[in-house]
């Protein structure tokens, strides 16, 4: 199997940013939700959505994709044969599957997983992108379960943007058999972004980090450049001497500008929109 070499996971960056802006949070819900619906709509569901498994691109415009890694424990949910396609049923009795942080109140029930339960990890990523889960202090896979159960919305939310409890609500409506509104969620999401005038193109968090760093390196460099210009006035020095240091400078600087990326090379309202198993 061939992967495409990603950069840091969410798991990292979470780790110096323990929490985030509400425009980094919602554009990060919105591509894991992306992912969700793709890996969904050929057939499987992830049963491991969590930081660890999240990662952002290396470069460029990728720096503004979250991307879903490690499917060793995806499940196909629905069966094909004959030229059709159908939903698989659920078994009554299943072993545990997934993280305990973070996996749906469902999972604990030892109940089959099905699309709702990857929508409900997102859910908990999400809101500890804005502060602490609930259940954080709690120890024991039962009593994480209980309180995932009698945790409310208004309380697990209670950090994060109203649309939030909007989605949490759809995904209350839903069961194994039942295909979640990705467009709904999508909506609210957006939403979010629209009223606070949040762009796609807008860094995240941890690049508005780097950027500082990449300030730092050029006033750094300027006070080089400055130098050796006085040096010059004084010493003579050759031009291959000089020459190299502005090469240095260059090399430094480059890389830590990449392609500007535009709302229109991201996600739209259709791409949340189609439905190709057709349940």
């Amino acid at each position: 199997m061939v992967m495409t070499l990603l950069g840091r996971s969410l798991n990292q960056l979470f780790k110096q940013y323990p929490i985030c802006t509400v425009s980094t949070q919602v554009r990060v819900g919105i591509n894991i939700l992306h992912g969700l619906k793709q890996l969904h709509e050929v057939g499987y569901i992830h049963r491991d959505v969590k930081p660890a498994n999240l990662a952002i691109g290396r470069r460029g415009q990728a720096i503004h994709i979250v991307h879903i890694l490690d499917f060793g424990l995806s499940r196909e949910y629905v069966l094909r044969g004959d030229g059709s396609v159908k939903l698989r049923m659920p078994r009554t009795n299943t072993l545990f599957r997934g993280t305990i942080r973070y996996c749906s109140a469902n999972t604990h029930t030892r109940s089959e997983q099905g699309r709702p339960d990857d929508l409900w990890s997102m859910v908990y990523v999400l809101v500890e992108m804005r502060g602490s889960l609930p259940w954080d202090n709690i120890r024991g896979k039962d009593e994480i379960g209980r309180a995932k159960f009698q945790t409310l919305d208004t309380t697990l939310c209670k950090n994060s943007p109203k649309e939030l409890l909007d989605i949490t609500a759809h995904l209350r409506t839903l069961d194994y058999y039942t295909r979640p509104n990705y467009s709904y969620i999508y909506e609210k999401l957006y939403e979010v972004m629209k009223n606070c005038n949040y762009k796609f193109s807008d860094p995240y968090d941890w690049e508005e980090q780097a950027a500082g760093a990449v300030s730092s390196i050029r006033k750094g460099l300027t006070y080089v450049s400055r130098s050796l210009s006085r040096m010059r006035s004084h010493t003579p020095m050759s031009a291959d001497i000089i020459s190299d240091s502005k090469n240095a400078g260059s090399e430094a600087c480059s890389g830590a500008t990449s392609k500007k990326v535009t709302d229109e090379d991201l996600f739209t309202q259709a791409d949340f929109e189609s439905n190709e198993t057709g349940f």
